[in-house]
């Protein structure tokens, strides 16, 4: 019984001295690792990189504006009278000259045909004053004063002619009527509106632009403008304010547009298109562009060093082949695939785009 105790002690020694034998007597591969302990390997990310280039571009001024026709004139009466006869009725096209409206001539005619008797009876006298002065039977005062008469009378017939005409009111260019708040019957003061009448051809497309880009435009660029169903209208600057609205400070611009077929209205809502000065830009796809910490927009470059950092850009438009910008130098490193694991100050292993 001694005995197997003895035996099991000593196994349980043996164990143990096993067990410890690392510590007690350490080997040389163990003093090397504790000497030299291996560092985890830095990992160099690889990004693909393009050398940047420059090239021209004509940005786009768009500008939200609105239809509006060219004149649009109220159709006033200029004497007393009352309304006779209508010939047209609301949304009437009219031609230049055509009545609108024809007024009361009521004693008119006679009024004129008085004056003009009494013209012809002033001229008659006037050519009898003419000989008597040429012979001397007649004084200067008194030929002056034939004279004058003469020209009172024709002034005072040609009140009377204008009045007479003015019973007739028509039209002072091709358009249409868009209102007519008068009917036959009623009497009509001076001053008051017989009519409205909008010219349809050509037409206007009317915006503000801002003071920063009121210097890439001059009158007779070509611009174009597109409805709010679509279409397309082609046309010129035909004005640019010179004095800026107080509140917005922005300038009114005008293009011209032509409209032969008359369907365009006033008042639709419309998008202006005015092409700017071409500059030098660079063109990439959207997916490139990063937001840094600030929250600004731009790209991510390689520096000679292999080094990321971060440029803000100027975004110029927004095309179906891209987004064009500027604010980086030609043949920059920029980084077109990895962008969006990267970061500045990190160092990278770039390989140029065979693209």
């Amino acid at each position: 019984m001694q005995k197997s105790y003895r035996t099991a002690l000593i196994l349980v020694v043996l164990i143990i001295i096993v067990l410890f034998s690392g510590y007690l007597f350490p080997s040389s591969d163990n003093e090397i690792v504790k000497a030299h302990p291996q560092s985890p390997e830095q990992v160099i990310m690889a990004v693909t990189v393009i050398n940047s280039k420059s090239k021209p571009y004509t940005r786009d001024i768009i500008l939200r504006g609105y239809t509006q026709t060219l004149r649009s004139v109220s159709l006033k009466s200029q004497i007393k009278a009352r309304i006779v006869a209508l010939p047209v009725e609301k949304g009437t096209r009219v031609n230049k000259g055509d009545v609108i409206c024809r007024l009361d001539i009521e004693d008119r005619n006679a009024s004129y045909t008085e004056a003009l008797a009494l013209v012809k009876q002033r001229q008659l006298e006037f050519e009898a004053s003419e000989k008597l002065f040429a012979k001397g039977h007649r004084s200067e005062t008194q030929h002056s004063a034939a004279k004058s008469a003469l020209d009172a009378a024709i002034a005072h017939s040609v009140r009377m002619k204008v009045n007479l005409d003015n019973t007739v009111i028509r039209a002072p260019f091709d358009g249409i009527i868009n209102d007519r708040p008068l009917e036959v019957g009623s009497y009509m003061k001076e001053g008051e509106v017989c009519a409205l009448i909008m010219e349809e051809n050509p037409f206007l497309v009317v915006a503000n632009i801002s003071e920063s880009d009121i210097s890439q435009v001059k009158v007779g660029d070509a611009a174009h403008a597109i409805l709010q169903n679509g279409r397309r209208l082609e046309g010129k600057i035909r004005y640019i304010s010179s004095i800026a609205d107080t509140n917005t400070r922005t300038f009114r611009v005008e293009l011209e547009v032509a409209n032969p077929t008359r369907d365009i209205l006033d008042g639709i809502t419309a998008e202006l298109f005015i092409q700017a000065h071409q500059v030098m830009a660079f063109n990439i796809s959207p997916a490139m562009l990063v937001l840094n910490d600030n929250g600004l927009v731009g790209v991510r470059l390689v520096d000679d060093n292999n080094e990321v950092y971060f440029k803000e850009i100027t975004i110029l438009g927004n095309h179906k082949d891209g987004i064009w910008f500027s604010g980086i130098d030609d043949n920059s490193k920029l980084i077109i695939e990895g962008h969006e694991f990267v970061k500045a100050g990190e160092t990278v292993k770039p390989i140029l785009s065979s693209n």
